[in-house]
């Protein structure tokens, strides 16, 4: 749930190192403070959700020709399963459907089961897997690559 003093802004450089601290902190695989700071330089997305200051979330969307693809997305761990994920989503949604991408596409970990469940609750629907995709403990890990139709999903949203 979003308080009123929560707000949706573009990352700004000065906020990756506190970024990275935080993803590290609610993820096992964080993206570094380069990868950041290049998706900025390249123009590309990124979502912050902030209350007071504080960064909750974080979403990295590009778009080009018509697509648009969810590069990470992230919410601070200790306020997940509170519907912040679903309130970053919904921004993502309506980002690129500004952008007048017609499909929104990501990967997912296989074995994440909560983001899955939280990306078909919205329509996104599986449309192949990528092997050995993403590091893992043991090995790698498969990645379900999904992808949701924004032209249907606005008919029917």
């Amino acid at each position: 749930m979003m308080c009123s003093d929560t707000v949706l802004r573009q990352l700004l450089p000065e906020q990756v190192a506190a970024v990275v601290i935080q993803e590290g902190i609610a993820t096992q695989y964080p993206w570094t403070a380069g990868m950041y700071k290049d998706c900025l330089e390249a123009g590309y997305w990124v979502g912050a959700l902030i209350e007071r200051d504080t960064i909750l979330g974080l979403a990295v969307v590009t778009s080009a020709v018509g697509e648009a693809h969810l590069l990470n997305m992230w919410v601070d761990l200790h306020r997940q399963g509170r519907g912040l994920g679903r309130t970053l989503l919904r921004a993502v949604i309506a980002h690129a459907e500004d952008t007048e991408a017609s499909s929104l596409f990501l990967e997912v970990r296989l074995g994440n089961g909560r983001a899955r469940n939280l990306y078909e609750s919205v329509g996104f629907r599986e449309i192949g897997l990528r092997k050995d995709y993403y590091p893992g403990v043991v090995g790698r890990e498969d990645a379900v690559c999904m992808a949701l139709n924004l032209k249907q999903a606005m008919r029917q949203g």
